[in-house]
């Protein structure tokens, strides 16, 4: 198991950058207070397909229930350890981190890119297709509206 972190060597293109991207994101950065070994990082990115931010917030959660795991102590008023404070605080983190990744990390849901009109009208009038379940204004009303394919009306 191993612990690293080098703060010169951030980013997404190489697998060292993304580890110490993560500790960054996640608040895993200071040597005397190790919370993730390296392989668990690198077990997140595996996780969340590379993206530095749904791994971070996968890290925050893994911290977070560590410290879920203790009990919150108390020595007559003096000294004492909220742990259930700081396993919130990283669960909040992950939230946090789970919407950057959503609108700064890589781009997530459906797509139809190179498709061009004249592909899709030689797609329709293939006799040998067959029918979609679905089609643009399929119940339009009123009934008089024509079903053209024509797109530029």
């Amino acid at each position: 198991m191993a612990w690293t972190y080098d703060p010169t060597t951030l980013g997404t293109a190489e697998a060292d950058e993304r580890l110490n991207s993560v500790r960054l994101l996640s608040g895993d950065t200071d040597i005397t207070d190790q919370q993730l070994q390296d392989e668990e990082i690198e077990f997140s990115l595996t996780q969340t397909g590379n993206n530095v931010y749904y791994s971070a917030a996968w890290s925050a959660r893994a911290i977070s229930s560590k410290y879920a795991r203790l009990v919150d102590t108390d020595v007559n008023g003096i000294l004492g350890s909220k742990y259930s404070t700081l396993a919130k605080q990283y669960m909040t983190l992950a939230d946090t981190l789970e919407y950057q990744g959503k609108t700064s990390g890589a781009v997530i849901g459906i797509r139809a890119g190179g498709i061009s009109v004249t592909s899709v009208k030689a797609v329709r009038q293939n006799t040998d297709r067959i029918d979609p379940s679905f089609r643009r204004d399929r119940f339009k009303n009123p009934e008089s509206y024509n079903h053209s394919d024509d797109y530029t009306s």
